[in-house]
């Protein structure tokens, strides 16, 4: 219970300046299209549920690379950084992709897999790895 005698979150009275400090969150994610290839997403939002929902609702709708309509898009890792650091380390990373070569760069922020990577690195100060 808060000191007002309601069970409402203390900071909702400064809801905006709650908000202005939140986190955003650096993410890879995936989902195979109707051609079974793997899709690989890097990218970044500041609530996972809604960018998850839509994801799987704009892929369903993407001429190439197309969502199946029973299958979702998946979240594989996510890191809560600030909003500069979560800009700056997608970018380094998704550049570390294309150079390894982990499929073909397309738009968004994605690489077409012929097949599943086992695994992807991150790079953040220290080095993470990610099993797909």
């Amino acid at each position: 219970m808060t000191k007002n005698g309601d069970n409402s979150p203390l900071f909702v009275k400064n809801e905006r300046k709650f908000m202005e400090n939140d986190k955003e969150f650096l993410y890879i994610g995936h989902y195979y299209d109707e051609n079974g290839n793997y899709i690989l997403k890097i990218g970044t939002t500041n609530d996972l549920n809604r960018r998850k929902t839509e994801h799987t609702r704009n892929y369903r709708k993407a001429k190439k690379h197309t969502l199946p309509k029973n299958a979702n898009f998946e979240y594989d890792w996510s890191l809560p950084l600030s909003k500069y650091n979560t800009l700056r380390y997608e970018d380094s990373n998704r550049k570390k992709f294309q150079e390894m070569a982990i499929g073909e760069f397309i738009r968004n922020d994605r690489f077409v897999c012929q097949e599943k990577p086992t695994k992807v690195e991150i790079t953040i100060r220290k080095t993470y790895t990610v099993a797909l």
